[in-house]
């Protein structure tokens, strides 16, 4: 059984098949989910979703801020559609804790002015908690200048104003991680028991165009995200509508002919040598911000607090090919995670040294040099290698991770292995394996077995072929070794 991928698509291929604010008032309705939950999503807590039937009122609908004004003639049908379509997709939410707010920053133009507010928008409640009422009667009062005249004012203050103008997420864990000045609603935020915060960007799948900013607040300190970010994705793909998605891949989409023949390679290496399974990493983009100790920074896709300040790889929406089906969850959890560059890892280490990093036994590793060594152990996955691809045309820097079948853990089918791949990179000019610089230096690599005897063979068998070397370093307590390019 043959698994495999090789674009951004949800869709999976196995042998052709396909895998896969005032609860009182007369202007405002509550609506329960429209979904009929099944599984563990019955039990978690869904949202109580208030809308605004006719959009902006006809009475009481003027907010000033930012020097503007807004009223209710200033609402056109394309306001009313996007309220509409948010409002539908809040009533598909479903949450870990009940005690959460979500509501929706819509962008208006009044004349030749830009403006954001969530005043007579939709948001939705985890419970009745007057506390989240009253945050929400807060929200309301702020009206933010979007426009490009106004990039430059002091007022940009506001989360949901960066997350507009960026079109890139913004999050924390803890708002006392902002400063009051990167976040005028902390105080009232903290007083009603919020803490946790996320702040999405939405885009009209067909305009390709920002319309708006969704907000999340919770009294949960939660140090990983994705799970609410997915949720938001989710709901907002059923009304034409998208956000940034946890781990999103859609950065490689425009490398579509390079990527595909990256595919090619896995393919055949995996059917030659008949390996299990082969995958694709690369350096994670940093598409999102954090607000961690006082300061805004960039950071990875993954919206987990293990990813901050470090620089992490992804094989997210990149090529990989599966030949023990009973390996897919492997493969999932690859995906659903990003390994850190400076980690233990042969995919990390093949990256740093810009060459072939091997691993007798993964599984023999801790969590801390190899987060996925738990998995592993339960797929049955010991050997590896990983090696660096150099993209000659785009520049792009790509690791290669084979995991080998059991017997072929010694250094000569290593090597057999390697000798393929160079065969077949060698035939396309577009692509450059190994280091990119012409260098003496020793690259550190993974070389699990213990025993000096092990250590030995390896030099022997890859000195032969001219590749690497395994050098025992003297550290016999330790697994890893070093290679040196010969």
């Amino acid at each position: 059984m043959e698994l495999f991928k090789s674009d951004g698509s949800e869709d999976f291929f196995c042998s052709g098949i396909g895998w896969t604010k005032d609860m009182l008032s007369k202007k405002m309705s509550i609506e329960a989910p429209a979904l009929a939950l099944s599984g563990k999503s019955r039990y978690l807590p869904k949202l109580c979703v208030f809308g605004n039937r006719k959009g902006v009122s006809q009475s009481d609908s003027t907010i000033t801020g930012a020097g503007l004004e807004l009223r209710a003639d200033a609402v056109n049908q394309n306001n009313q559609i996007i309220h509409d379509k948010i409002e539908a997709a809040l009533k598909l939410l479903i949450f870990r804790k009940p005690y959460v707010l979500a509501q929706f920053w819509l962008q208006h133009v009044i004349g030749n002015d830009q403006i954001l507010t969530t005043k007579d928008q939709p948001y939705g409640v985890g419970g009745t908690d007057e506390r989240l009422l009253l945050y929400r009667r807060d929200s309301e009062r702020y009206l933010y200048a979007v426009g490009k005249d106004h990039e430059e004012e002091e007022g940009d203050i506001s989360p949901p104003v960066r997350v507009f103008r960026r079109g890139l997420p913004e999050w924390t864990v803890d708002l006392t991680n902002y400063l009051p000045k990167h976040f005028p609603q902390q105080e009232c935020a903290i007083g009603c028991d919020l803490h946790g915060y996320l702040a999405l960007p939405v885009f009209d799948l067909t305009t390709r165009s920002c319309v708006g900013v969704i907000e999340l607040l919770t009294s949960s300190k939660y140090v990983s995200y994705a799970h609410e970010v997915q949720q938001f994705h989710s709901a907002l793909k059923t009304q034409n509508l998208s956000c940034p998605q946890a781990f999103d891949g859609t950065a490689y989409v425009p490398r579509q002919n390079e990527l595909d023949k990256i595919m090619g390679i896995l393919k055949t290496m995996c059917d030659i040598h008949n390996l299990p399974l082969a995958q694709t990493w690369v350096v994670s983009p940093s598409t999102s911000f954090v607000s961690h100790d006082k300061i805004i920074k960039k950071c990875c896709c993954s919206f987990d607090t293990k990813c901050i300040g470090k620089v992490c790889m992804s094989t997210t929406a990149l090529p990989f090919y599966l030949k023990d089906l009973p390996k897919w969850q492997f493969r999932k959890a690859c995906a659903e995670r990003h390994l850190e560059q400076s980690s233990h890892g042969a995919v990390g280490r093949a990256l740093l040294c810009r060459n072939l990093c091997f691993c007798r036994d993964v599984t023999i590793l801790n969590a801390e040099e190899y987060s996925l060594v738990y998995l592993a152990r339960m797929s049955k996955l010991a050997s590896c290698f990983a090696i660096y691809l150099h993209s000659v045309e785009n520049g792009d820097d790509y690791v290669l991770e084979f995991f080998l079948p059991p017997g072929m853990e010694d250094g000569r089918c290593v090597q057999d292995v390697v000798e393929t791949l160079k065969q077949k990179i060698e035939g396309d000019p577009g692509f450059k394996l190994g280091s990119t610089e012409s260098s003496d230096s020793e690259s550190v690599v993974t070389d699990v077995s213990d025993t000096a005897s092990s250590a030995s063979t390896n030099v022997t068998s890859l000195e032969k072929r001219g590749v690497g070397a395994f050098i025992d370093d003297g550290e016999d307590s330790s697994p890893f070794k070093k290679v040196k390019t010969v």
